[in-house]
């Protein structure tokens, strides 16, 4: 072969050799590229947000019925007969008025009886101190001794029934009549003539609505501690139409929680409960309009970062959240789970402020599609 189309041959070799050394190079770089995207794509995948500057808000919301802020539901606990009902609902009274009258006969009788005892047992004393005479005469030691303990338990005797028939004067005296403890307005009465009345049970509700209106509504102790008796709060009522009216707040008292379930249960402590008392001033109010609250409340005067409370978890260590550490790599930057444990100065129900552990640039793991751990690769949703 000559030497020209030697030159030529090993040129056309040369060019096979750099065309099949790209192809593979190339082939190379897309498996390459291929095996990186496909083990991205099993990676973890993670919802994150920045850390939010600002104040924790607490917000109060709660919701009653109105009702005559003078208000009183009167029982009679002896479970005598009606005797008498003097008022319906809708009457208007004084105070003192009579509302019920009871049957007091039984009460009356039992009275008489003990004041019959009692009589004998004055008797029988003044028959012991007659005995304790005649004795003394006799100078006998012994039975001096003994007239003496039975004077003495007589006279016990006497002060024991003295006592209970004052008691059943004075029950007598208070349950013989239900009168109106105030000027008002009879709104309920549950009573019957001739029937007897439930004890533990209202027979008769009387309102003064000259005094306004006001209600009731319980609140978490942690948010109650942010309101104070005497605060000003906006309350909208809802009756035909929705009118916003001024409230003040009057009381905040503590509220009795009682456990659900039998006896023997094992069973979550209730939360702490407070009942914030509101009176509410308006026109046209009558008593029985829902009314709702609604208040935004912050602790600290200061700003914060904030976080979602979904992102913080807790361990023996305390709470700490998953942040994003974006490395470097020679085929791209990788995304790595790093732990930093954080201090909570305040929290409400959807958010937390973070005293230290973070800093306003840091992207925070909210939401992850599987469990996280230190040092774990993941991708950003």
């Amino acid at each position: 072969m000559e030497p020209q189309g030697m030159e030529l041959a090993e040129a056309r070799k040369k060019r096979k050799l750099v065309a099949v050394s790209g192809v593979f190079f190339v082939l190379l770089l897309v498996l390459t590229l291929f095996s990186n995207t496909l083990q991205a794509i099993t990676l973890p995948k993670v919802r994150t947000e920045t850390p939010v500057k600002g104040k924790l808000v607490h917000s109060i919301e709660a919701s009653g019925t109105l009702k005559p802020v003078e208000e009183a539901e009167l029982k009679n606990e002896t479970g005598w007969k009606v005797k008498a009902v003097h008022v319906k609902a809708g009457d208007a009274v004084v105070k003192d008025q009579p509302l019920i009258t009871y049957d007091s006969k039984p009460a009356e009788r039992q009275i008489a009886d003990e004041q019959t005892a009692l009589k004998q047992q004055k008797l029988q004393l003044e028959g012991l101190f007659e005995s304790f005479v005649e004795v003394n005469r006799n100078g006998d030691s012994t039975a001096i001794g003994k007239a003496k303990r039975d004077i003495e338990s007589r006279q016990l005797d006497i002060d024991v029934r003295e006592r209970k028939i004052q008691a059943l004067q004075e029950d007598l005296a208070a349950q013989r009549q239900i009168v109106a403890p105030f000027d008002g307005i009879v709104t309920s009465v549950r009573a019957t003539e001739g029937l007897p009345s439930t004890p533990g049970q209202s027979v008769v509700r009387v309102s003064n609505a000259s005094r306004g209106y006001g209600m009731s509504v319980p609140v978490a102790a942690d948010l109650a501690a942010l309101l104070s008796v005497g605060e000003k709060i906006e309350v909208e009522v809802k009756d035909q139409t929705v009118q916003v009216m001024e409230g003040r707040i009057v009381e905040i008292a503590d509220t009795q929680m009682e456990l659900a379930g039998g006896a023997g249960e094992k069973q979550d402590a209730p939360p702490v409960m407070k009942t914030i008392r509101i009176a509410v001033q308006g026109e046209g109010l009558k008593g029985g309009e829902r009314a709702a609250v609604r208040l935004l409340k912050s602790v600290s005067a200061d700003e914060q970062l904030l976080i979602s409370n979904e992102a913080i978890h807790k361990d023996r260590e305390g709470k700490f959240v998953y942040v994003i550490e974006e490395r470097k790599g020679p085929l791209g930057n990788g995304f790595y789970v790093r732990k930093s444990y954080i201090r909570t100065a305040d929290a409400n129900t959807n958010q937390s402020a973070v005293r230290e552990g973070i800093f306003p640039t840091d992207q925070v793991i909210v939401e992850s599609s599987e469990p996280l751990q230190a040092g774990n690769r993941v991708r950003l949703q």
